[in-house]
């Protein structure tokens, strides 16, 4: 329990993680959901929510997920398709899960959904081990 709290307080307190107002919701080995709320200024000129807020939010699920397995991994691929963009005041939760964790590198599918379950994302994403055990 206590390198769980450990992660999860790691995570949330990253600073890219408190600039987004992103925070873990759930952890367990090769699994993460992460959780942020929309604000207004995270809005693209057209008016609506910036991919790369999306991407960000998947990413940092993908990141939880991968390291929570015991040994350092760092992202070297990243893909993602966006399929609807949320609204504004929404909260919106990214899924990872981990495919493959091996000695050398890793895998991990991610999904990011507002609270009504609607799929606005989908992300495939590499990591390799930067350490060890």
């Amino acid at each position: 329990m206590e390198r769980h709290d450990e992660l999860t307080r790691a995570f949330d307190e990253s600073p890219y993680a408190q600039l987004l107002g992103m925070r873990l919701i759930e952890l367990a080995p090769g699994r993460a959901k992460v959780a942020l709320e929309v604000r207004p200024e995270f809005r693209n000129a057209a008016g609506l929510v910036h991919g790369g807020l999306i991407m960000s939010l998947a990413d940092h699920a993908f990141g939880c997920a991968t390291n929570s397995l015991g040994r350092p991994y760092v992202a070297v691929q990243f893909g993602i398709n966006l399929l609807a963009a949320p609204a504004v005041g929404a909260t919106i939760y990214a899924e990872a899960q981990v495919l493959h964790a091996g000695r050398r590198a890793g895998s991990a599918e991610m999904a990011v959904r507002d609270g009504d379950g609607k799929l606005l994302a989908k992300a495939l994403g590499t990591v390799v081990a930067v350490g060890e055990r």
